[in-house]
C-alpha cells in the first residue's frame, strides 16, 4: 500500500480514529492487526516470511539473554545473526551471486552449469533485517529482551517504518509500544504538518524529476556531458526529496498516533565534508553500522594492529557493508567504495588539507571557507551517486568518462535533458528552490517557529499553498513508487 494513495488515506483515517477509541492495553493488538494488513497488501507472499525472521529473533533474544556465560551467549547470537543474514542473502543476492558466478565462467571461456534464477524480493527485507540483528546484538550486549510476543512482533512491524525506515533501536521503540500515549493536539498538528511536507518533496519535487532523469540514465550513450552533469545534480534532489519524504510522512504518521520515530535526514546537502554528510544522510542507518559494524572492527584484538590504522579500515569497510546493503549490484559496491575511500583520504590527507586553507587565505572568510566546503562535499556526492543510479557499471563508467563532453554549446545540453516537457521540468526546478530554501531556513528553527507563530495568516497560507499544489501536482499525477522500496 503506497503511502500516497487514497488507499492509504482511508486506511490511515481509520487505523488512528479507532486507535484512539480503543483502550490503551488493547492499542497494540490493532496496530499489529494494522501493520499485518498494511504489509499483506503489498506483499501477500511474504507476510509469512517476515513473521518467521520475527518469531526467530524473538526466540533467540529469549535464548541470548537466558544463557549461563557469555561464550554460550555468543554462540547463539551468531547463529541467529547467521539466520538473518542468511535470510536476506538468500531473497536478495542469489541471484547477483549466480550471475557473477556466469560472467565469469564465460570470461574465462567456461561451460557454467547453473541455469538462472529469478526470485521476488520481499519489500523493506533490508530494514527489517537490520532492526532485527541490532535487537539480537542489544540483548547480548545486556538490554532487556522483549518476552511479549505481541509487542515485539508490532515493533517488527510497525507500519510506518516497516518498509523504508528509519531503522529503529530497541531503546527507542520498544518502551513506547508498552505505554501508548493519551492524543495530544500539538503532536498530532506536527504530525500532520511532516505528511503534508513529505508528500510535497516527494510527490510534487521528486516525481516531476524522475522523468528527465531517467530518460537520460536510461540511454546515456545519447547524451553529451552536459547533459549527464545536469541529470545528476537533479537526480541527487530526487533521491534526497524522495527518500526524506518517505520518511517525513513516516515520522508524521508515528507522531500522529503519539510515536517519536527517530530523525533519518538533518539537511544533508548543508554538510561541509563527507563525514559530515553521513551524519546528515540516512542517519538511523549511518547510527546502525557506526555501533554494529564499525565499531566491532576497531575494537576486535584478534589482529594486532595500530588503532588509527584499523579505524580506517573499519571506516572503508562500513561503506563497502553500506553499498551491499543497497543492492545486489556491482553499482552499489562501488559506490560504497568510493564513500570509503572519500573518508580515508580525507582523513590522511587532513592535514595537507588545513595548511593548504591558511596558505591561501581562505580561512580569512569564514562565509566563502564554508560555502567552498558545502560545494565540494556536493560535488563528490554527486559524483558516487552516479554510480548509484546507473543501470550497470558500463554505463556508469561510461558517463563518468564522458562527463567533459559537450561544454562548448551547453545549452543543446540543457535543452536535451528539459526535453518536451518544459512546464514539467520548470515545476521540478521551483521544488527543488522550495526545498533547498527550507533548508536554509531550518538552520535557524527557533526563528522561523518565532516567525510562524506570530503570523497565523502566513502559517495557514503556507499549508493552504502546500495542499493545493499537493493536489493539483502532486497527487494526481503520483505514479512514481518509492526510490527505497526496492532496497
Amino acid at each position: 500500500m503506497a503511502f500516497i494513495s487514497r488507499e492509504f488515506a482511508i486506511f490511515f483515517t481509520i487505523v488512528a480514529v479507532v486507535y484512539y477509541l480503543l483502550p490503551k492495553h488493547v492499542r497494540w493488538m490493532w496496530l499489529l492487526a494494522a501493520s499485518l494488513y498494511f504489509y499483506g497488501a503489498a506483499e501477500p507472499l511474504f507476510v509469512a516470511q517476515i513473521l518467521a525472521a520475527a518469531f526467530v529473533t524473538y526466540y533467540f533474544g529469549l535464548r541470548i539473554q537466558s544463557a549461563p556465560d557469555q561464550g554460550r551467549k555468543k554462540s547463539l547470537l551468531t547463529v541467529g545473526v547467521c539466520l538473518l543474514v542468511a535470510n536476506l542473502a538468500v531473497f536478495k543476492y542469489t541471484g547477483f551471486l549466480n550471475e557473477s558466478f556466469r560472467q565469469a565462467f564465460d570470461f574465462l571461456g567456461l561451460s557454467y552449469p547453473i541455469p538462472s534464477v529469478s526470485i521476488l524480493l520481499p519489500i523493506g527485507i533490508s530494514f527489517y533485517t537490520f532492526l532485527l540483528i541490532g535487537y539480537l546484538i542489544d540483548v547480548f550486549r545486556g538490554t532487556q529482551a522483549e518476552r511479549h510476543i505481541g509487542i515485539f512482533s508490532l515493533y517488527v512491524l510497525f507500519f510506518p517504518k516497516l518498509i523504508a525506515g528509519p531503522i529503529e533501536r530497541t531503546k527507542n521503540l520498544l518502551p513506547q509500544l508498552h505505554a501508548p500515549p493519551d492524543f495530544k493536539y500539538e503532536q498530532a498538528v506536527f504530525g500532520l504538518q511532516l505528511i503534508l511536507w513529505g508528500v510535497f518533496k516527494k510527490a510534487v519535487v521528486a516525481d516531476r524529476i524522475a522523468p528527465h532523469v531517467d530518460a537520460v540514465y536510461n540511454a546515456p550513450h545519447a547524451a553529451d556531458g552536459v547533459t549527464l552533469t545536469l541529470a545528476t545534480f537533479m537526480y541527487a534532489f530526487q533521491l534526497y526529496c524522495d527518500f526524506s519524504g518517505y520518511t517525513d510522512i513516516a515520522l508524521g504518521t508515528a507522531a500522529f498516533l503519539g510515536f517519536n520515530l527517530v530523525r533519518n535526514f538533518d539537511r544533508p546537502y548543508m554538510a561541509t565534508s563527507i563525514q559530515d554528510f553521513w551524519k546528515r544522510w540516512h542517519i538511523s542507518l549511518t547510527s546502525w553500522l557506526t555501533d554494529y559494524v564499525y565499531t566491532p572492527l576497531t575494537r576486535q584484538k584478534r589482529f594486532k594492529i595500530k588503532f588509527y590504522t584499523m579505524m580506517l579500515a573499519g571506516l572503508f569497510v562500513t561503506f563497502v557493508v553500506s553499498g551491499i546493503w543497497h543492492g545486489a549490484q556491482w553499482t552499489f559496491v562501488i559506490w560504497g567504495v568510493l564513500h570509503g575511500t572519500y573518508i580515508v583520504t580525507s582523513l590522511l590527507l587532513q592535514k595537507q588539507r588545513n595548511n593548504f586553507v591558511r596558505a591561501i587565505g581562505l580561512t580569512k572568510y569564514p562565509a566563502l571557507h564554508r560555502t567552498v566546503k558545502i560545494a565540494t562535499t556536493f560535488l563528490l556526492v554527486c559524483f558516487a551517486y552516479i554510480w548509484f543510479r546507473a543501470n550497470s557499471v558500463a554505463d556508469a563508467v561510461y558517463i563518468t568518462t564522458n562527463l567533459h563532453t559537450g561544454w562548448t554549446a551547453p545549452i543543446e545540453g540543457l535543452k536535451e535533458l528539459v526535453g518536451p516537457n518544459q512546464p514539467g521540468f520548470l515545476l521540478a526546478l521551483i521544488g527543488i528552490a522550495i526545498v533547498i530554501a527550507a533548508d536554509v531556513l531550518l538552520g535557524n528553527k527557533d526563528r522561523v517557529r518565532a516567525l510562524l507563530a506570530d503570523r497565523s495568516w502566513l502559517r495557514w497560507g503556507l499549508y493552504y499553498a502546500g495542499a493545493t499544489s499537493v493536489l493539483v501536482l502532486g497527487v494526481l499525477h503520483a505514479d512514481q513508487p518509492f526510490l527505497y522500496f526496492r532496497f
